[in-house]
């Protein structure tokens, strides 16, 4: 028997997007995205004419599920229920069983599942379509390997819908944490995974797959990329998929050499081209944190008190006028002098001496050692901290590094001069 389904996970409904500034004039597209990315999907279930959705886990961004989430879900689903197209849901860390109020039902085409593992046929026109099993967490923290609770029941295609860090995923909570052999004992067809935000795919013995489709909706810098959730299509037994992006916000990470810019004309219009050939035309916006790398001229001109806080802001607002607007979320500099800092190094003497030290300085043990012993700088930091500035309170290795390099610049400015 042919069918299709849609398996989306951590939709995280109402994210606060904490890190758009409120005078951005974006921060209410951004609020919206994850809404969005959501009826994005629910449009891509409609067109296709899957005969069920599945949602693996973190619908919503905290366990106290705002009432707006609360009925941009119910509204969405309601569009499935009177297409007949079926929702299987398990919740996740972010929004386990105890946050539930109940005061919203959702409809009768929508199953839940508990915190005791469960599987329940999905018929078509009275005949078994397929299988799904699937269990929800009970509170935050599950360190259970919830998978070995999942088996094979019949020979029919099985779905395995469960919230879970396969593999011990960095960057990710290890809540019901398992294996690729874990789940390939279990026997099961295909396995709709979320809580990992990044796409994957894992093939099991037999044939068999488990899926992360990725988040929908991109949140911050470090979900970069198109963001959506996997159509699949079964046939005797086997799976066909395919990624679908629905974000309409998207993140980027771009990096722009210096090398070769000899003026702040040729940056911006290098950052302009990238811009240009990274933020798609057909989204309602984008955010992206720019990089400057490379050596050239303009290293010595950025590194000048304000340069590169005064460049950011002007870039912030050019590009914010575009069509779709484009919020820069940070400038930040990892380039290097035109400088040959190596010649320097191997020349020795009192300029060779501070790169030597500055090097050393920059090893992560000997800032820990210098912030223990060196009064000043912890009398510093807690002004600092006092002003809300936490300049100080993260040691940052690249800033002692900077630093070095800008006062041997300077040496052999006036060296020249």
């Amino acid at each position: 028997m042919r069918f299709k389904f849609v398996h989306a996970a951590d939709l995280h409904l109402d994210t606060p997007f904490r890190g758009v500034p409120a005078d951005s004039g974006l921060l209410g597209t951004f609020q919206q995205a994850t809404f969005r990315a959501f009826s994005r999907i629910v449009d891509l279930c409609l067109r296709e004419h899957v005969a069920f959705l599945l949602l693996a886990g973190d619908l919503f961004d905290a366990k106290d599920r705002s009432v707006r989430a609360r009925l941009a879900l119910r509204r969405e689903l309601d569009r499935l229920d009177v297409a007949g197209i079926q929702t299987f849901i398990v919740h996740g860390n972010h929004d386990p069983l105890s946050g539930d109020t109940g005061a919203l039902g959702l409809p009768g085409s929508v199953k839940v599942f508990g915190a005791d593992w469960e599987e329940v046929e999905v018929r078509r026109e009275g005949k078994l379509l397929c299988r799904v099993q699937g269990i929800s967490y009970p509170e935050v923290e599950v360190r259970e390997n919830l998978s070995a609770r999942f088996r094979r029941m019949a020979p029919d295609f099985t779905v395995g819908l469960l919230h879970a860090n396969l593999g011990g995923a960095e960057g990710h909570a290890n809540y019901a944490p398992c294996t690729v052999e874990d789940l390939a004992a279990r026997g099961l067809d295909y396995w709709a995974l979320g809580h990992v935000h990044t796409r994957a795919e894992y093939v099991l013995s037999g044939g068999a797959v488990a899926v992360y489709p990725g988040n929908p909706q991109g949140r911050h810098v470090n979900e970069p990329g198109e963001r959506g959730c996997v159509l699949v299509e079964v046939e005797d037994g086997r799976t066909r998929r395919r990624f679908v992006s629905v974000d309409c916000v998207r993140w980027h990470r771009l990096e722009v050499p210096l090398t070769g810019l000899g003026s702040l004309d040729a940056l911006v219009a290098a950052v302009t081209e990238q811009v240009d050939a990274s933020c798609a035309d057909e989204l309602e916006g984008h955010a992206l944190r720019l990089t400057l790398t490379g050596r050239g001229p303009l290293h010595r001109e950025l590194s000048r008190p304000e340069a590169l806080t005064q460049l950011e802001a002007d870039m912030r607002e050019q590009l914010a006028r575009r069509h779709p607007p484009v919020l820069v979320e940070s400038l930040r500099d990892a380039s290097r002098p035109e400088l040959d800092l190596e010649t320097v190094r191997l020349a020795g003497g009192f300029s060779g001496t501070l790169l030597a030290e500055a090097e050393a300085l920059a090893d992560p043990e000997a800032l820990d050692e210098l912030w223990a012993e060196d009064t000043e700088l912890r009398s510093l930091s807690q002004r600092l901290r006092r002003l809300g500035v936490d300049a100080l309170e993260t040691r940052r290795p690249e800033l002692v590094e900077q630093a070095g390099w800008q006062v041997v610049e300077l040496l052999h400015e006036e060296d020249a001069s």
